[in-house]
């Protein structure tokens, strides 16, 4: 599989663009990323989180390790005697008995082993650093979807309390045209239901609070600072959507394989692979060992100095590295088709999450610049109308049911964009919570 190997510049999801008699000015920080508060929190999350500081452990440990894979075998050290007659014990009896005899054996791999079983530690130490910034990047974009939940479900709640506000408007206008005998009491009781229908509402966006704050402690280990969260309802693409322009597909594939994470892990596995199967190749080539023994004879005999070299002989290796040999192949074939399979699939996210931020800019410019001017100002109308017996008072609940609606699909919609850049960034490889 040949990589992707244009490396240029991608700063949120903007073109690249070169003046010509100045350097480039830095590209505009997407505005959803500059909400009160995210930066602090998503800090807290990646200081806290104890599964990425077990992956922080597990780097130093990989690190750790390839000194020793590239080290020598430990040395043998022998102490003993040697030709002692078993009838008297008598050490200066016999020539041929020698005390104390001394053997170091030392056991040298071929050459190339120990660079191969070192570079096999390099790889599992990049690809363990790697394995780190993957999640890093999933918990930064878990921790903006916490975090754009928590500032939803707030605004909900403070746009349900507006509602309130109106609800008990009605219901007092509404008793005041009863008691001059110009509205049925059937317009009283409207209004009190939707008042009481209204409180239970409340309770529901009650609990989607507690909850939405319980993930987003959950994912810092438990509670600490409150979490500022901006009111989602009169920000819109001014504040959440401006400085962030949809991103150029072609820009955004060629950053796709050397930015993303989990694709840097995938072909890091690809290149581990191979050098496990180097090491598999080459495991039949025999090892030497090299022994030095060294006698002391009693009687003023002369002592002896032996010197053996030994090699291994693999008259196993059809049996042994042959198929370990095969079966490294293999691995890295499966690597190498996993890196495959996860480009195709990363490729379609991106243009899924491409497509979903446009999607979602486009609603929320609608609703914030067409539909809430629209519902507010048939909300005013009927309640005006109303006051003078010109509607139904029906259409007077059903126009303020509008405004809440709209105001509450508004502050998803922002939360929705809010959570899809943060994806978008882990996709690209913004660490933009630095």
């Amino acid at each position: 599989m040949k990589r992707l190997v244009n490396h240029w510049p991608l700063a949120g999801v903007a073109v690249l663009t070169v003046a010509l008699a100045a350097p480039p000015a830095a590209p505009a920080q997407p505005a959803a990323f500059d909400a009160p508060g995210l930066r602090a929190y998503v800090r807290q999350v990646l200081a806290r989180n104890a599964g990425l500081r077990a992956t922080d452990a597990r780097v130093g440990a990989a690190a750790e390790l390839i000194a020793p894979a590239g080290a020598l075998p430990d040395p043998t050290l022998s102490l003993g005697v040697m030709s002692v007659p078993v009838t008297s014990f008598d050490l200066d009896r016999e020539p041929m008995t020698q005390v104390p005899i001394i053997a170091l054996q030392q056991r040298f791999p071929f050459p190339g082993k120990q660079l191969a079983f070192a570079g096999v530690a390099r790889a599992e130490s990049t690809l363990a650093q790697t394995s780190h910034e993957v999640l890093e990047a999933a918990l930064a974009a878990a921790a903006a979807r916490a975090y754009y939940d928590l500032a939803s479900a707030r605004t909900a709640l403070a746009i349900w309390r507006g509602r309130v506000t109106l609800a008990e408007q009605a219901i007092a206008v509404s008793r005041v045209r009863y008691e001059t005998g110009s509205a049925p009491q059937t317009d009283l009781l409207r209004a009190r239901l939707r008042r009481a229908e209204l409180e239970e509402e409340g309770d529901a966006l009650e609990a989607a609070l507690v909850a939405a704050a319980a993930r987003a402690d959950a994912l810092r280990a438990g509670t600490g600072d409150s979490i500022p969260a901006p009111p989602l309802v009169g920000l819109g693409r001014r504040a959440v959507i401006s400085p962030d322009p949809a991103p150029p597909a072609d820009s955004a594939l060629r950053e796709l394989d050397v930015r993303n994470p989990r694709l840097r892990e995938a072909w890091q596995e690809v290149e581990r692979a191979d050098l496990q199967a180097r090491v598999a190749a080459i495991a039949a080539r025999p090892d030497f060992t090299v022994s030095l023994q060294n006698g002391v004879r009693l009687g003023g005999r002369e002592p002896f100095v032996s010197v053996t070299v030994g090699i291994a002989v693999p008259v196993w290796a059809s049996h042994k590295q042959s198929p370990a040999a095969r079966a490294a192949l293999l691995d890295t074939e499966a690597a190498r088709e996993r890196y495959s399979d996860l480009t195709a699939r990363l490729e379609g996210e991106l243009a899924a999450e491409s497509a979903e931020l446009r999607a979602l800019a486009a609603r929320i410019d609608l609703t914030e610049n067409e539909i809430l001017p629209l519902a507010d100002g048939a909300a005013a109308s009927a309640l005006a109308r109303y006051r003078v017996g010109g509607v139904e008072f029906t259409a007077v609940l059903d126009t303020q049911d509008d405004v809440f609606r709209a105001e509450l699909r508004l502050a998803r919609l922002v939360a929705d964009y809010g959570a899809a850049r943060a994806r978008l960034a882990a996709l690209l490889g913004e660490e933009w919570y630095r």
